[in-house]
């Protein structure tokens, strides 16, 4: 199966970005850092996503990887993500797909931007990396850091999981079983703004 049609099914054909909980209802939200400087909620949200993703991926080899990161005109605005991503040991295989998709314009004379995404397969030992990555995007202090959106994917599970910033992550899919296992074993570390969503999904009956 292409690549790209893993993303679509999952999908059900939508295009997602960003706050994938709430454009792809039925998932899970996880509640990331705890507090501290940058350094440290980066590292506590790795730690705890890790512990989540290890039941998203087990029983799997490689991870399914999607980056989605704007990008102007000036495609040379790129190679420093790609820079970044070899620094934290990330290299693009040859087997990838690579697309960009035109970002509305607000303005007409405004110029062209894209996003730009790549969709490529890793070994699941890569799963920190792209955790570390996903999680310090939006700390410019913190490095390595290709800032770039990161969305982590089984196929075999139809699960995806989207570390959005160090505050938390969105846990969506299209089997429901295995989400409700996630909701089950990590029900501590739920986002309580979304949890009362998440237990008419996934209580019966709601936990004490």
């Amino acid at each position: 199966m292409p690549l790209r049609q893993h993303i679509a099914t999952l999908a059900d054909g939508q295009a997602y970005r960003h706050a994938v909980f709430y454009k792809l209802p039925g998932g899970l939200r996880f509640r990331m850092a705890e507090g501290g400087g940058h350094f440290a909620g980066v590292l506590t949200a790795v730690r705890k996503a890790t512990v989540v993703c290890e039941d998203v991926f087990a029983g799997a080899d490689t991870i399914l990887v999607h980056l989605q990161r704007y990008a102007t005109a000036n495609r040379f605005d790129l190679r420093p993500t790609l820079k970044q991503l070899r620094l934290a040991g990330i290299t693009l295989p040859r087997v990838r797909e690579i697309w960009t998709e035109p970002v509305p314009r607000s303005d007409p004379d405004d110029d062209d931007s894209w996003w730009l995404n790549a969709l490529f397969e890793l070994p699941r030992s890569h799963l920190a990396s792209l955790l570390w990555c996903a999680f310090a995007k939006d700390m410019w202090e913190l490095q390595p850091n290709p800032h770039c959106q990161v969305y982590l994917i089984n196929p075999a599970t139809g699960l995806m999981a989207h570390p959005y910033d160090d505050r938390g992550m969105d846990v969506v899919g299209t089997s429901h079983e295995a989400l409700r296992q996630l909701y089950t074993a990590h029900h501590a570390w739920l986002l309580d703004y979304d949890r009362e969503t998440m237990d008419r999904s996934f209580a019966t009956p709601p936990p004490a």
